[in-house]
């Protein structure tokens, strides 16, 4: 089962470094892991649509309506990242991620809301700020490991030979990481617009 300290050492061996006994060693290592991991995790969790990290919910509407524009609003989940899809009550698409509005229902996110005319129940698809390593895919939590071992080189090692070895092992990783994650989701369908009919 991975676990944080488990990603954290595999990217301070990438660097040659010795491993933390735990996440509260005090030395330059932990320190400096502690100033990104956070940050960079939830960069690179909101950076793809990564499939464990896919979750769907059902939002109530808010009491209190939009100043103006919108008749209604709903809280978004404390653990949202990136917003994949927005259905209304009878699960007619509004959006999905490709971009491509399929209804005339409009919303608008604002801040941690999400405005809009359509009644209750909002079904959402979205990506989740999964922080919890032991439930990443393999090859995320190696990707990460790469990541991070890439962002604190020039803090820990002062060596670019290194920290381009670091970056290339990212890309790689990261290459790898997406094209398993997509695998795990079907394809999406795409809607037939003037251009493409015109290419056939």
């Amino acid at each position: 089962m991975t676990t944080k300290i488990i990603v954290i050492n595999r990217a301070l061996v990438k660097l040659g470094e010795e491993r933390l006994m735990s996440e509260t060693d005090n030395n330059k290592a932990s320190r400096t892991i502690e100033a990104i991991y956070d940050g960079l995790l939830e960069s690179l969790l909101r950076d793809y649509r990564w499939a464990f990290a896919i979750k769907r919910t059902k939002l109530a509407a808010l009491s209190d309506a939009p100043a103006y524009g919108y008749s209604t609003q709903y809280q978004l989940p404390a653990d949202f990242l990136r917003m994949d899809e927005v259905l209304n009550s009878v699960l007619m698409e509004v959006w999905s991620y490709s971009g491509e509005r399929l209804s005339t229902a409009p919303w608008q996110m604002e801040g941690r809301k999400i405005l809009t005319d359509i009644e209750a129940p909002l079904h959402l698809r979205y990506g989740a700020k999964v922080t919890d390593p032991s439930q990443w895919d393999s090859s995320f939590a190696e990707a990460f490991a790469c990541l991070l071992a890439y962002e604190m080189c020039e803090s820990i090692t002062q060596s670019s030979t290194k920290k381009q070895a670091a970056a290339q092992d990212f890309d790689t990783a990261i290459k790898a990481a997406r094209a398993a994650s997509a695998i795990e989701r079907p394809r999406i369908k795409q809607q037939e617009t003037s251009w493409l009919t015109s290419r056939l």
